[in-house]
């Protein structure tokens, strides 16, 4: 392995268990994190949960329980979570974690304040607890949060401050220079928007006898963190930064870090003044994106009766089927709606009929005409119609075209190329006929059409692999795909033809169709 790549995903809080939209962010990270193991990176992909703050302290105590019990609760279910979602990552960093995290924060910190960039001051202002931030009047919608729908408490105490002013020119330069620094272009102009209109110093700390759950502040223990430069610091913690200072300097810058659009200032703005002040490389790109709504593209709500858990839709449908609705679904640059209905219509449609069918057809052919084992051809395999064929969108097309999608963080076009070759395939088949060809006695042109989906499924298998890991998995045992089948795959073993006289083990459809 030559390259490192460094994937960290935003952190949830731990007052709740885990939602619909607590699956898109390490979903996006596990398949980049997928898809860079098998182009042969060294990769690592941090997840983790934000226990600190005053939304956890509240709930906590409304519970009748200690911060400590209740948010050791949240992390089994978070962690059964990403368990269930087939998620792969490499560390889960807890914010109350005092060996790793707290001396990390503490060390960010002592620089920020070495540098002249942190301050205290009284300071009179609108806090929203579900943000966990100070609100200003243009940041309200009819005097409320427009993200929680309640209105800000008046709050006046003495805070730490950290000079965010400061680093306007500095984040204008950065994002005049670094156009890609952001994606989606939308969240890039939302965030510079925020920097041309002026930045204003930030509050870093709240008061412990307000909030007695928190990183101390350095040299000053009636103050704790406030919760954003506390949090924001997982990403150096979770790669060991005071802890393990050779895996830090391995894997240190992120090369993405994967955040929803409601954290867009704070990591394309906040996150970057702090790394600067205290002497540090920047990420390479934030990927932002939006939220998922309800059925009706209305925002979940028990009121209205649209929440979807997703635990029970990865129960009932498995972590593939969920996975794939996810990024074929829910555009990355806008909010998407996930509806159990047209779920299920998905499933039939584009896996049950399209993948799962082209699967079961070629391997029962294989099966019934040629004994269940691969055919030897007496052609080169690379001049094959579904490889190199010329009027049709052959395999290589779908490959390089999937390729360019997930490096450029479209998923959906991912999947759309690859359902392009199913479908060709499926062409392949009907103009063939390798049933007329088997009743003609035609065996080395039906070894030809059959080798070619062989071949064509083989390949798919590899395609699909950062997106439905499982179902992969079971492609790579039917056809004995062997660099599937290894712990950490590697694409370079995708390109070799799969070997003549291999016996398929025909497995259970891939996905049945779900009944009405």
């Amino acid at each position: 392995m030559s390259k490192k790549f460094y994937i960290d995903t935003s952190i949830p809080y731990a007052n709740s268990a885990p939602h619909m939209g607590s699956a898109l962010d390490p979903l996006y990270g596990d398949v980049l994190a997928r898809y860079y193991r098998a182009s042969g990176y060294d990769v690592f992909f941090l997840v983790g949960l934000d226990e600190n703050g005053q939304k956890v302290y509240h709930k906590a105590k409304c519970e009748g329980i200690t911060p400590e019990k209740w948010t050791e609760g949240i992390r089994k279910k978070f962690l059964s979570f990403h368990e269930k979602l087939n998620d792969t990552p490499d560390n889960f960093i807890r914010t109350s974690d005092k060996k790793n995290h707290w001396p990390t924060a503490q060390e960010i910190w002592k620089r920020a304040e070495k540098a002249g960039d942190i301050y205290k001051k009284n300071y009179k202002g609108l806090y929203c607890v579900g943000c966990e931030e100070f609100k200003i009047e243009r940041d309200l919608v009819d005097g409320k949060c427009p993200d929680h729908l309640t209105k800000p408490e008046e709050i006046e105490e003495e805070n730490y401050f950290f000079k965010l002013s400061k680093y306007q020119k500095f984040l204008l330069d950065l994002f005049d220079k670094n156009p890609d620094f952001v994606y989606p272009k939308n969240k890039y102009n939302e965030a510079y928007q925020i920097i041309k209109g002026g930045l204003e110093d930030v509050s870093i700390s709240r008061p412990k006898e307000r909030l007695p759950w928190g990183v101390p502040v350095p040299g000053d223990d009636s103050h704790v963190m406030y919760v954003w430069f506390d949090a924001l610091t997982n990403y150096l913690s979770g790669i060991g930064f005071t802890s393990d200072k050779k895996k830090f300097k391995k894997y240190w810058p992120t090369d993405i870090n994967i955040v929803g659009k409601d954290n867009n200032k704070w990591h394309s703005i906040l996150w970057p003044a702090i790394l600067k002040s205290a002497g540090l490389e920047l990420p390479k790109k934030n990927f932002i994106h939006g939220y998922v709504l309800g059925k009706g593209n209305i925002k979940m709500s028990k009121t209205i009766g649209n929440v979807v858990d997703p635990v029970e839709m990865i129960d009932k449908y498995g972590s593939d089927a969920f996975r794939y609705y996810l990024l074929a679904k829910i555009p990355v640059d806008s909010d998407g709606a996930f509806d159990e209905d047209h779920f299920r219509e998905v499933y039939n449609g584009e896996l049950a009929g399209g993948l799962g069918n082209l699967f079961s057809r070629t391997l029962t052919m294989i099966d019934k005409y040629l004994d269940g084992k691969i055919p030897e051809v007496k052609k080169d395999i690379d001049t094959h119609e579904l490889r190199t064929g010329k009027g049709i969108y052959t395999w290589k097309d779908a490959y390089k075209e999937a390729e360019n999608a997930i490096l450029g963080l479209d998923f959906q076009r991912k999947i759309e190329t690859i359902n392009k070759f199913i479908k060709t395939a499926d062409k392949y088949i009907e103009d063939k006929k390798p049933w007329q060809l088997a009743k003609e006695g035609k065996g080395e042109e039906l070894a030809w059409v059959l080798y070619g989906l062989a071949d064509s499924l083989h390949q798919i298998a590899w395609m699909i692999y950062p997106i439905m890991p499982e179902a992969s998995k079971k492609m790579a045992e039917a056809l004995q795909i062997q660099g599937l089948l290894k712990e950490n795959p590697q694409s370079k073993d995708s390109w070799t033809n799969l070997k003549p006289g291999t016996k398929i083990k025909k497995p259970e459809p891939l996905f049945p169709r779900l009944e009405k």
